[in-house]
């Protein structure tokens, strides 16, 4: 189909099939755009598409969407769901949310344009799954921590104001212990999980700087991996607990992560 000047072709994702991707049962797309479709972009590659009214989706109406934080959650919930239904049945690549050509021909010729680069990264995700992985400072947990250190000498707190001033040094020591062993519990958390890992992608530490999040990262998992990878998250968990943080697993995910260059 070859969309109107009043329209545009929106761009779910890329699947690698032998056979054209069945559109049974798929999720609603954006709101206001058009029903899914397929395009043939290769003997086995095969895009996910819709049409997308210029009058929602040009670049104006996106700039002004863009400010509302409801409005994009929406639609990035909605472009997830077509992803994570054709990811669940093949090897997909995600497209980025609001990627569109002015019609299906643009589209295809990007595709076959970027076709030995676009297999690449097929070979990289294929049989993979990203987790991510969310490490945090627990304020409940450190506490709990801080309340097992041994209490002062009763002679060291006979004199009138100083319980209180060496139970101020306690919290300030608890403090700084937490970060110092917090720091290498983290590490040791990440390099243990990234060993499971075909691929890692972590947000920089100055980018958490002034958060209680310690490490936030996605890992590109082969799927025969995935028990393997599940018990080195708990083992990674139950470390964290002992110095007050707390790990956080999602997924998996479509490989969001790892459809760009580099591991």
């Amino acid at each position: 189909m070859t969309p109107s000047t009043d329209t545009a072709t929106y761009l779910y994702c890329l699947v690698r099939a032998p056979r054209q991707p069945s559109l049974a049962r798929t999720p609603r797309g954006l709101p206001g755009t058009g029903a899914l479709r397929v395009l043939p972009a290769a003997a086995d590659l095969w895009l996910v598409a819709a049409d997308a009214p210029l009058a929602r989706y040009g670049s104006a109406p996106i700039e002004r969407g863009l400010r509302d934080l409801e409005w994009v959650a929406e639609r990035g919930a909605a472009h997830a769901r077509v992803v994570e239904h054709f990811a669940r049945r093949g090897t997909t690549l995600p497209m980025k949310l609001f990627t569109l050509f002015s019609g299906d021909e643009r589209a295809i010729a990007h595709v076959r344009d970027a076709e030995p680069r676009v297999r690449n990264v097929l070979a990289r995700v294929d049989g993979r799954q990203e987790w991510g992985v969310r490490v945090r400072l627990d304020p409940a947990l450190a506490r709990r921590r801080a309340r097992r250190r041994p209490a002062p000498a009763a002679a060291a707190v006979r004199r009138n104001g100083t319980r209180f001033l060496l139970a101020k040094k306690q919290e300030r020591d608890v403090a700084r212990d937490l970060q110092r062993r917090g720091r290498a519990a983290v590490e040791a958390a990440f390099e243990s999980l990234a060993s499971l890992a075909d691929g890692t992608r972590r947000r920089p530490g100055d980018e958490l700087a002034g958060t209680r999040v310690a490490l936030d990262a996605s890992l590109l998992v082969e799927i025969r991996r995935r028990p393997a990878f599940r018990r080195a998250v708990q083992r990674a968990a139950r470390a964290l607990a002992g110095v007050g943080y707390r790990l956080t697993l999602t997924g998996p995910w479509p490989a969001y992560n790892f459809v760009g260059e580099g591991r």
